[in-house]
């Protein structure tokens, strides 16, 4: 077993991040992790070793991503699949109580009311069947999930969208009152929490021919969410009529969900707006917009051709088809974040369906 590192996040940027973030409850990064090179807040250092050395169950289910990917989304579909569609428990029980955050410890710095003191410990009491949410990057899992191989369903998402609605959580959960150039800047130099993005997707879309790893993507859930709940299901063994699919997808729709107050988390985020004095903004919401190509309104295409370059780079040697991406970059319209992200449905949508 690889041991864990921890270095001081030295970076000029991480620093002035960290100083404008003035939550005293959700920290900015300030050191980054090895073997993943993730970066992470202090915070992590404390539960590393039980966070590798929890036990893993067989019939555990993990959603896995970077931040701001469509993780509430996916875990609701994941939750209801598994659950045989109980409408009733999923409208009655928050989402973050059916499907906790397994490496909340890694990223809060103090006591959170009504959240068990030593959470891990209250997950592996768990009686009942487990679903977990986690942004942990792949080497910094749970070591025996790659022996009993649980299902894992991972979520990826374009990374335009990603650092626009990363910055706008921030804004909300850290207090975050820089500009989102600097946030920006940041996403770059890889010092947000969970970083690096690339990093993060790549390891896992690596095991996407795994039988139990399954990769989705953020914009393959809009443009065709019923065939992503049949896959999904076929992945965990469940079979769905076409009338459950309905249901489901009626379920998950952007407005049910940014209504429901068992996944829009609006009692926690009123919180957070009182405690750092915001108002109440469509943007400053847990469930935020809910589309592609958000990152439109909100990025000078400066930033964009800044960002394409940079993904560019960082797919290099991946065992990506760079030529293919920049054929496809010649059409009108399309960028390389674009055609990264088609790239991941073509994928996606030619791996045999599993169970």
């Amino acid at each position: 077993m690889t041991d864990i590192r921890v270095e001081a996040l030295e970076e000029p940027i991480a620093a002035k991040l960290r100083e404008e973030c003035r939550s005293d409850t959700y920290p900015a990064a300030s050191v980054r992790v090895f073997p993943s090179g993730c970066a992470h807040t202090d915070c992590y250092q404390k539960s590393a070793e039980r966070f590798r050395d929890f036990e893993i169950r067989e019939d555990d289910v993990w959603v896995a991503s970077y931040p701001k990917c469509g993780t509430t989304w996916t875990q609701e579909m994941v939750w209801l699949i598994a659950n045989n569609l109980d409408f009733e428990k999923a409208k009655a029980e928050r989402l973050t109580e059916r499907v906790p955050f397994f490496d909340f410890p890694a990223i809060v710095s103090k006591s959170i009311p009504g959240i068990p003191e030593d959470i891990l410990q209250f997950f592996s009491e768990m009686k009942t069947k487990r679903i977990f949410k986690t942004h942990l990057t792949k080497d910094l899992l749970p070591l025996q999930i790659w022996t009993k191989k649980p299902k894992v369903i991972y979520v990826a998402r374009d990374p335009k969208d990603v650092v626009v609605s990363y910055y706008h959580h921030h804004r909300l959960w850290n207090g975050y009152t820089g500009t989102f150039e600097d946030f920006f800047e940041g996403f770059l130099a890889d010092v947000l929490v969970y970083s690096p993005f690339w990093d993060h997707v790549l390891d896992y879309w690596k095991l996407r021919d795994e039988p139990h790893i399954l990769f989705n993507t953020y914009e393959e859930m809009k443009r065709d969410l019923h065939g992503v709940i049949r896959k999904t299901a076929d992945f965990l063994g469940k079979s769905l009529n076409e009338e459950q699919v309905n249901q489901l997808a009626e379920h998950l729709s952007f407005r049910s969900m940014k209504s429901n107050p068992a996944t829009n988390l609006e009692i926690f985020a009123e919180l957070e707006r009182k405690r750092h004095g915001l108002p109440e903004q469509p943007d400053l919401k847990f469930i935020r917009q809910g589309e592609c190509g958000g990152w439109r309104k909100e990025m000078t295409q400066e930033m964009a051709d800044k960002l394409d370059a940079w993904t560019k780079q960082r797919l290099e040697g991946t065992g990506y088809n760079l030529s293919s991406f920049n054929k496809i970059s010649d059409v009108k319209g399309h960028t390389v974040g674009q055609v990264v992200m088609d790239h991941f449905q073509t994928e996606a949508s030619t791996l045999p369906q599993r169970i």
